[in-house]
């Protein structure tokens, strides 16, 4: 019988989550097929080569269980209006003026922060480009501003009115000033069957590919090997489809696929678990309520001095027949829930559809920002997997407690408290929502301290090595993958990074600044800096 080749790897330590650290692995088709000492592996493999680390960590490839890749991907062709390179309104206006338009004539932005660059509405946006359309999308992806031209090419004008969990801004006058929430925005990018196609334009996939093998090499460098785009509609599965086509093979991707879509997928046989070790279906995406960064989550009490609680996109009903259909067809499912109120919600419809029907899937709450004991307590009795923001504590700093208070922000993102619940949690950035790297992401988790320097609710610090749990094995259960990814055993995936140093014996405020020397995919180098 044909043997498969074999590579020994020695390092100064192999973290595994849950596991002692070993100091050498063996890797065979692709696969870890043995770990132990330098001397045992030698022993065992005496004719297989070896590669040397130093006294470097090796750790299981990082793995962010919520992002958007294909978004990030297609991203990178639109022009970006972060406050790094538009700090104010008349700097973020400027930029618009003079950036060129797609061949469909519109200009798209994206990675506005208001927060941040200041208020910008249509009539500054018709000021600086009177002619094309122009659609600014907030750094949150739940709203965005546009243009009269905008506007006008997707049909909206002042007749329009809100409803079906979306909503128009207007002005003192009652005129729309070009902000456009939630579904009212969704809407736009993905429509049902039957519906036609989308009127914001979108790039073909095969003008994406560029782009996307540009985003694999900036998400190897950081070693990430594994991620959930968590939100995939037809738009998001062509650009997908086309780099696995391509033969990009160094990001395994899982899909939570858009459930305005659930029709034409269930009408093709799709669901979860569906594709390949590259490519494959994960579960189903829906909405609850909108956005923290862009205040519009659905919460219990209002924002900060507002009358303001959120907007709900998804109705009790609406929601219960979603979880009802798709639960009962065997899927997983992972819903967007950030407010308390909309968790509350979503955990009612859980419940209910596994008292009716009880199945093991292990379902999903996306972000699952705003907590307190008795959410958690129902969380950990379902064995739901949840994703909160790992990123957000830090980039949104103290905006946090000015939008949400002081009590709220203890209970936001409470990694710790889940943790301590018993509740499989998972790594996320959201990104492009916030930055991609997971040395800032897992600093942030550990040391809850914002870039502008506040403290964003303490009681929920974790340790460097449950972070690193968190953005390998906690990730790999939220895809229903924990028995091949996430560590470094015999039977794994052989992926893995190399890091010139360990979080967990570095000073916790040095975390974002180690770096992945190496990233290897299926046992192969994709990435190195030596």
């Amino acid at each position: 019988m044909h043997e498969l080749p074999v590579t020994r790897f020695r390092a100064g330590a192999v973290y595994s989550a849950g596991s002692a650290d070993v100091e050498s692995f063996a890797v065979g088709g692709g696969r870890i097929i043995a770990t132990g000492t330098h001397a045992e592996l030698a022993d065992r493999f005496p004719g297989a080569s070896c590669v040397d680390l130093g006294d470097r960590l090796v750790v299981p490839g990082f793995n962010d269980a919520h992002a958007h890749f294909a978004d990030a991907a297609q991203g990178r062709l639109e022009l970006d209006v972060a406050p790094a390179h538009a700090p104010d309104a008349p700097a973020l206006l400027r930029r618009l003026a003079g950036a060129t338009p797609r061949s469909s004539g519109w200009v798209i932005a994206a990675g506005y922060d208001d927060s941040l660059s200041g208020a910008i509405n249509r009539e500054a946006l018709d000021a600086a480009l009177p002619d094309r359309p122009v659609l600014v999308r907030h750094v949150s992806a739940h709203w965005a501003v546009l243009n009269s031209a905008a506007l006008r090419e997707l049909g909206i004008d002042e007749t329009v009115v809100d409803g079906g969990g979306g909503s128009y801004g207007r002005d003192g006058a009652g005129r729309l000033d070009g902000r456009i929430y939630e579904r009212a925005l969704l809407s736009r990018y993905v429509s049902r069957s039957g519906a036609g196609p989308a009127p914001i334009p979108a790039p073909r996939p095969a003008e994406v590919v560029d782009a996307y093998r540009a985003a694999l090499a900036e998400w190897n460098a950081y070693g990430i090997t594994s991620s959930c785009d968590a939100f995939v509609g037809g738009q998001q599965l062509g650009v997908h489809t086309a780099a696995h086509r391509a033969g990009q093979r160094s990001l395994r991707v899982g899909m939570l696929l858009a459930a305005e879509c659930y029709d034409d997928y269930a009408a093709l046989g799709l669901g979860t678990g569906m594709g390949d070790e590259w490519l494959r279906i994960a579960g189903v995406k829906a909405f609850v309520d909108g956005a923290i960064g862009g205040r519009t989550c659905f919460v219990s009490e209002p924002f900060c001095g507002t009358h303001d609680h959120g907007l709900r996109i998804t109705s009790p009903e609406e929601l219960h027949a979603l979880v009802r259909r798709v639960h009962g067809d065997g899927n997983r499912l992972g819903i967007h829930a950030n407010g308390d109120a909309a968790i509350r919600m979503l955990l009612d419809a859980y419940e209910a559809a596994q008292r009716d029907d009880p199945r093991p899937t292990r379902h999903r709450i996306e972000h699952c920002s705003i907590v307190d004991d008795d959410i958690i307590r129902r969380i950990a009795a379902l064995d739901l997997i949840v994703t909160p923001f790992a990123r957000y504590a830090s980039f949104y700093g103290g905006r946090l407690e000015r939008w949400y208070g002081k009590d709220r922000t203890e209970r936001m993102f409470a990694h710790r408290a889940l943790l301590d619940a018993g509740v499989t949690v998972a790594a996320s950035t959201d990104h492009p929502a916030s930055p991609v790297s997971p040395f800032a992401a897992m600093q942030s988790l550990v040391t809850r301290t914002g870039d502008d320097g506040s403290l964003v609710g303490a009681v929920q610090r974790i340790t460097p090595a449950e972070a690193l749990a968190v953005y390998t094995a906690g990730s790999a259960a939220a895809t229903g993958e924990e028995r091949r990814k996430g560590r470094l055993l015999p039977g794994m995936l052989a992926d893995f990074a190399v890091l010139d140093a360990d979080p967990r014996a570095v000073d916790p405020f040095a975390i974002s600044e180690i770096a992945a020397v190496r990233t290897y995919v299926d046992g192969e180098l994709v990435f190195s800096r030596e």
